[in-house]
């Protein structure tokens, strides 16, 4: 796609938004970057942005961002926002960063998005594929500024969020994969339709040729895969048109509890597939790194797209068994006193907690709690109630996390007012042989920067109180 003399108004100065204006500039874009935020909320951003030839607007949107020729919206703002409805209304384009990147690629996608589970799973694929690949996306580092470097005859293995699939039009990965989805950003979509419509917009330009990748297990997940076989996938918002009746790519299910007529599958302690070539058992299951049932999952759906890609299984099991958890992802950040401390912090909705929950044994003390996205806590309540001896709630959330514990039975709440104070609270409570778990089904923003800053914050405390209490716990 040729930008050269193309007016932008990129929306948005976050990382996107600054790569954006950066690649586009340079691609010879006249470049508005527009941001609600006020200038001293973004020194950091203005910066950055150094002597980069673009317009600057702060403290709000201007009528300027109507008067280009394309708008480009940062992840961070919403399609509902009424000057991307009246840029819609007017005819003019709006896309995001995915479909700009795509559009500047040399090289085709594999793009994974689901509720929970893609970092691991695009990680995973990263990771098999080797020098092959380059991972970039939502897992961290912007997709514009990723693709020029992807090599030759490879792929661009990238993490896409529904707020991203919101502004694509004409993407078309080669592989696209969908984790599961489970209700999540209900503070930013309409309801669960919408996102779930979001979520689709990922296969809605896939063909034949191409290959869908989806879970068999969460309910919602299998629906969207009937759907794509029958070419009925659901239609999204005025301005952003997706085809009635997308051609239908390869389907391949994945799943933890037994055989899928194509795709990959658990099952008598192996990995199996199924393609073209007919039914493989590939190799046992059992890698430290790769603890819990939500991380077998995530393994199903690397391993589906690694084996139709034609990836050798010795290749994937290597993979696999040299993949440590990431950062803020089920990671262990200290053991005093023979506690064990686990920062969760990227466990930001039900969901995702669950399953944290669900991969321990021991004794479970939850710090949850956070900037409330608009989710049912009555289903993670109950869980909370069944597996953890202890919750610790914090921030805009706690009130409604502690009732639905509370409706479910669990007697033993502790309201913190800080990540501190939780932390403290954690650890006269706590046992040894206990997990402490941080996991907050919710966003962080209401303290803290981002979901970084709070798992960061955690193992600090945690390494304070291996210092101070190296031997006993309690």
């Amino acid at each position: 796609m040729n930008f050269k003399d193309v007016s932008v108004a990129v929306l948005g100065m976050g990382r996107s938004g600054l790569a954006l204006a950066r690649e586009l500039s340079c691609r010879g874009a006249r470049v508005l970057l527009s941001d609600s935020r006020p200038r001293e909320a973004l020194s950091s951003a203005l910066e950055e942005l150094g002597e980069l030839p673009v317009e600057v607007e702060v403290a709000g949107h201007s009528d300027r961002v109507l008067q280009v020729d394309l708008v480009v919206l940062s992840p961070g703002v919403s399609v509902h926002h009424p000057l991307v409805k009246e840029a819609c209304r007017r005819g003019l384009p709006v896309m995001g960063e995915v479909e700009i990147a795509w559009r500047l690629s040399a090289v085709p996608f594999i793009a994974v998005t689901g509720t929970n589970g893609k970092s691991t799973t695009v990680t995973l694929i990263d990771r098999i594929l080797g020098d092959r690949s380059i991972l970039a996306g939502n897992i961290g580092n912007p997709l514009v500024g990723e693709v020029a470097q992807a090599p030759s005859g490879g792929y661009v293995v990238a993490e896409v969020s529904s707020f991203q699939l919101e502004t694509v039009h004409a993407f078309r990965p080669r592989v696209a994969v969908l984790t599961n989805l489970t209700p999540d950003h209900l503070d930013r979509h309409a309801d669960l339709e919408e996102y779930f419509a979001a979520k689709a917009r990922l296969f809605a330009r896939q063909g034949p040729q191409d290959a869908a990748v989806i879970g068999s297990d969460d309910p919602q997940a299998s629906r969207l895969a009937d759907l794509l076989e029958s070419r009925n996938l659901p239609g999204w918002l005025p301005g952003f048109p997706a085809p009635d009746r997308p051609a239908c790519p390869e389907v391949l299910r994945f799943s933890a509890r037994g055989p899928v007529l194509k795709g990959a599958w658990f099952a008598d302690g192996a990995l199996w597939y199924r393609g073209r070539s007919g039914t493989e058992r590939l190799f046992d299951w059992g890698f430290p790194g790769l603890p819990g049932p939500h991380n077998l999952a995530n393994s199903l759906a690397a391993v589906a797209v690694a084996r139709w890609l034609g990836v050798p299984a010795e290749a994937i099991r290597s993979a696999l068994e040299a993949h440590t958890p990431l950062h803020h992802r089920m990671e262990e950040v200290g053991r005093p006193g023979g506690v064990l401390f686990v920062d969760d912090s990227k466990g930001t909705n039900p969901g995702s907690v669950q399953a944290a929950l669900e991969s321990y044994q021991a004794p479970i003390l939850l710090i949850a709690g956070g900037k409330d996205k608009g989710t049912d806590f009555a289903e993670l309540g109950r869980c909370i109630a069944r597996r953890a001896r202890a919750l610790l709630v914090l921030g805009e959330a706690a009130d409604r996390l502690a009732d639905s514990a509370r409706a479910a039975g669990m007697s033993h709440i502790i309201s913190c007012g800080s990540l501190q104070e939780a932390v403290d609270a954690a650890w006269k409570n706590a046992q040894p042989g206990d997990v402490v778990l941080l996991s907050p089904a919710c966003a962080s923003f209401d303290m803290f920067r981002n979901a970084e800053e709070r798992g960061r914050l955690f193992a600090q405390a945690v390494r304070r109180l291996e210092e101070t209490h190296p031997g006993t716990a309690g």
